[in-house]
């Protein structure tokens, strides 16, 4: 997926607070901060990419957000309280992680989001709280 492609982002800062940012503004902050020197940028797959502040080693995470849901029959599902670290509970099938979402998004106040890793994260007070990632 070409970079000026994607719409929206997921953004993870080393702190864990997680915001979706338009795909421009974060385009732009990323192409800024690279330009003056504050920041390195290193790309990964699936147009994934992490900008490392130079006086910050914390890596702060871009990870593209498409509009459909994940087409995954089985995710290996992490939990966060903090949206830093994480801890796996093991693979639960599709329908368990989203009946998890939905029942947490319903008592909360919540942001599902589907990123391009076909992935899915659960935005609860700025922070990654669930997320479920493919499993072959």
């Amino acid at each position: 997926m070409p970079m000026s492609e994607v719409d929206l982002y997921l953004v993870t800062y080393g702190n864990g607070h997680a915001v979706v940012m338009d795909g421009a503004d974060a385009r732009e902050r990323a192409e800024f901060s690279v330009s003056r020197g504050l920041s390195m940028r290193e790309e990964r797959e699936g147009g994934v990419f992490v900008l490392t502040p130079v006086q910050d080693p914390r890596p702060i995470l871009y990870e593209p957000v498409v509009a459909e849901p994940p087409t995954a029959l089985r995710f290996r599902e992490r939990v966060s309280n903090d949206g830093v670290s994480w801890e796996s509970d093991g693979i639960v099938s599709s329908s368990l992680a989203v009946r998890t979402c939905a029942r947490r998004m319903s008592r909360r106040r919540g942001r599902l989001v589907y990123l391009a890793s076909g992935a899915m994260s659960l935005i609860e007070v700025r922070r990654q709280r669930l997320r479920y990632e493919p499993v072959g």
